[in-house]
């Protein structure tokens, strides 16, 4: 039976008296404290760690291991790998930040690993002897350093678009992949991640984390139909203000490109027989067109990358 709300109320003061007493005792005569006292002190003090742990965990940077010798002017470029028979990366984001940085002509070197960057995730850079994470800010970086402005044709309009597109499908499409592979089709991932049963057995583990992310950005919250209507009005909307053109904000590449190949090219390539996979390829052609052309405009290796043969296509 549980208990009726007075009593849970007079439960807490009590235990709220308890405690003020016991610490009080702490810093006055701790010899005095009674077992049950102490044990209350050290239970209340690690709730406590606890929650500051919590709350300042994004401040906490990962410890790196940076390469001892570098190229001045090299970008070192992490990411999961290597690449697969179907993408050259299997995260939108490592595709997003390869794709600028063949876009902006900026040497690099790709690191294939499992290595996270100084804030827990991946892809990150090295870059002078210096760790840099979030590959939206690493592009903003590298234009400073490098003096490049994929965007400089555009109007303060235009820019505002792109910036919506971004924001967009990182920020809400980007889940729908996760839900697709992670929850909805993770018997498949073993044959896309080409990986063994052991390593298979280890994501499942992760399975718990992946909802609870879902669950924390919100979107997680709606039913599976609920959420992939929401997905499917984000890839019709960037169909409908692709339309013909040859790139989203017209005739040439801006970095926007890179933003929304990143997504939609797992979608094209990585993610056969799903909802998402029907969208960009069925219902919104366009989708598919667009990510080809950027393919062949920038990645003229991916079917050496892959390892694909005429055969395969």
């Amino acid at each position: 039976m549980s208990e009726s709300p007075g009593n849970v109320q007079g439960s807490l003061a009590a235990l709220y008296e308890s405690l003020q007493t016991s610490v009080l005792q702490l810093f006055t005569d701790p010899t005095q404290l009674s077992p049950g006292q102490a044990v209350l002190v050290a239970a209340s003090a690690l709730f406590v760690g606890a929650v500051v742990w919590t709350c300042c965990g994004g401040q906490r940077r990962t410890k790196v291991k940076l390469r001892a010798e570098f190229t001045p002017g090299k970008v070192y470029y992490h990411v999961p790998g290597p690449p697969v028979k179907v993408i050259p990366s299997l995260t939108p984001f490592g595709m997003k930040l390869e794709t600028y940085l063949r876009m902006a002509d900026i040497p690099y070197e790709p690191m294939y690993g499992r290595s996270m960057g100084p804030k827990g995730k991946i892809p990150w850079i090295e870059y002078n002897g210096e760790a840099m994470a979030d590959s939206g800010l690493i592009m903003e970086f590298l234009n400073r350093e490098k003096g490049v402005d994929l965007n400089r044709t555009l109007s303060d309009a235009d820019k505002a678009v792109s910036r919506a597109f971004t924001k967009m499908v990182e920020e809400n499409t980007y889940w729908g992949l996760v839900r697709d592979r992670w929850i909805d089709n993770f018997d498949k991932m073993q044959d896309m991640f080409e990986v063994t049963w052991a390593v298979m057995f280890f994501l499942r583990s992760v399975r718990p984390k992946i909802r609870q992310q879902l669950w924390a950005h919100g979107i997680g919250r709606h039913s599976k139909e609920d959420m992939e209507g929401i997905i499917e009005k984000d890839l019709k909307a960037i169909s409908s203000f692709l339309g013909t053109k040859p790139y989203l904000m017209g005739d040439e590449p801006t970095e926007v490109d890179a933003v929304v190949f990143g997504q939609l090219s797992e979608l094209c390539w990585a993610n056969h027989d799903s909802y998402l996979h029907r969208i960009v390829t069925v219902d919104c052609p366009n989708l598919q067109t667009y990510c080809s052309r950027i393919r062949d405009r920038y990645w003229p290796d991916w079917d050496q990358l892959t390892k694909k043969t005429k055969k395969d296509q």
